[in-house]
C-alpha cells in the first residue's frame, strides 16, 4: 500500500505566535469554568454540588468563591507568577 501524500501547511502564523494564542485561550477557558461556578452558586448550588458540577474539588471551589467574594471578576483570572524556568529552549524547530 503505497504511502499518503504530505499535504504541506501554510505558515499564516508564528510558531510564537500560535504559541501565545494557545496560552491566552487556555486562560480564557480557565476563566470560563471559574465564571460557571459563581453561576451555579448564583443559582442556589452549594460549593460542593457547584464544584462537582464544574469538576473541580471542592477545596479549589472554596477558593474561587473567597476570590470572587473579595475581588469580583478579577479575582477569577488566574496568576501566573513565578515557578521553575522551563528546561525547553524558546528556539523548537519541528522537523521537516
Amino acid at each position: 500500500m503505497p504511502r499518503p501524500v504530505q499535504i504541506l501547511i501554510e505558515r499564516h502564523l508564528t510558531s510564537e505566535d500560535i504559541s501565545l494564542r494557545i496560552k491566552s485561550l487556555e486562560k480564557d477557558t480557565k476563566v470560563l469554568k471559574r465564571l460557571y461556578f459563581i453561576k451555579y452558586r448564583y443559582e442556589g448550588y452549594s460549593v460542593e454540588k457547584a464544584a462537582q458540577l464544574v469538576c473541580v474539588s471542592h477545596n479549589t471551589a472554596y477558593i474561587w468563591q473567597r476570590r470572587w467574594n473579595e475581588f469580583g471578576y478579577e479575582g477569577l483570572i488566574p496568576k501566573y507568577a513565578g515557578g521553575k524556568p522551563s528546561k525547553l529552549s524558546d528556539n523548537l524547530s519541528l522537523p521537516v
